[in-house]
């Protein structure tokens, strides 16, 4: 996975649902750029986009999926682990 990825998934995990303008800033990545790593996460069913106009979709992780409670799991031991 890449480091653009974790940085949008933990950036979720930590704001909740966003919309992609507010994600970008708080994740320092060019518009294009996450747009296509959302892309990438929605086909795996890792997030969900909600309707709304181009910039102002809302962007929140998929709790239906099981690999996502899994992910959130291990990220809050890992902080555990470091706090």
């Amino acid at each position: 996975m890449t480091t653009s990825r974790w940085k949008v998934i933990l950036t979720l995990f930590e704001e909740g649902d966003t919309n992609i303008t507010k994600l970008s800033k708080k994740c320092s990545m060019r518009y294009d750029v996450l747009r296509s790593e959302i892309d990438f996460l929605e086909k795996k069913g890792i997030v969900e986009v909600i309707s709304g106009e181009s910039r102002a979709k809302v962007i929140r992780l998929n709790y239906s999926n099981p690999k996502v409670i899994i992910l959130k799991d291990l990220i809050e031991e890992v902080k555990d682990i470091f706090e």
